[in-house]
């Protein structure tokens, strides 16, 4: 199952696998190894209490280890297809190849790109915020999960892209 969750401002891409008695859980390219327990979840041997509170359609509002959490979570493979087709202009594809060296930083979900915030040859850092993507009305940060300089920039102002699409080619 691939998910898209946006806790304030914070865009997280997860992938979630049945792993023996547990789950492998995937935040962003990190590895999780996660199992269910009375009242909560065991994440690598640690025991978080979680207690949904409130769901919504996408919106949820979860207390974990007592702290209120808002997360508005999208199931990539079953969003409706009219999320994709508003999302995604259509636009020419240009295709290239790329190197097995290179970082991709790719769409998390589809939506509409506002602002691109890194150009080709610069350097950045893993956690950098390289554009906004407007998804479901709302404005997210994605971020480098990639040390590197940025090798191309596929994707300007204003573009409309498809869920996995790739954004920024980093080496």
């Amino acid at each position: 199952m691939k998910l898209q969750i946006t806790v304030g401002k914070d865009l997280y891409q997860v992938k979630i696998e049945r792993a023996g008695d547990g789950y492998e859980v995937v935040v962003n390219g990190k590895p999780f190894d996660v199992k269910s327990v009375p009242d909560g979840f065991s994440i690598g041997g640690k025991v978080h209490k979680v207690e949904l509170t409130s769901q919504q359609a996408e919106s949820v509002q979860a207390k974990v280890n007592g702290k209120l959490i808002e997360a508005l979570i999208l199931d990539i493979v079953k969003a409706p297809v009219h999320q994709v087709e508003e999302a995604v202009q259509a636009r020419p594809s240009a295709p290239s190849v790329i190197s097995r060296s290179a970082k991709v930083v790719a769409a998390p979900m589809p939506g509409k790109v506002v602002k691109v915030l890194v150009s080709v040859g610069q350097k950045v850092k893993v956690g950098d915020v390289i554009l906004i993507l407007e998804a479901m009305k709302m404005e997210n940060e994605i971020r480098s999960p990639y040390d590197g300089t940025v090798k191309e920039v596929r994707i300007s102002a204003g573009s409309g892209v498809a869920a996995e699409e790739p954004l920024v080619i980093m080496e």
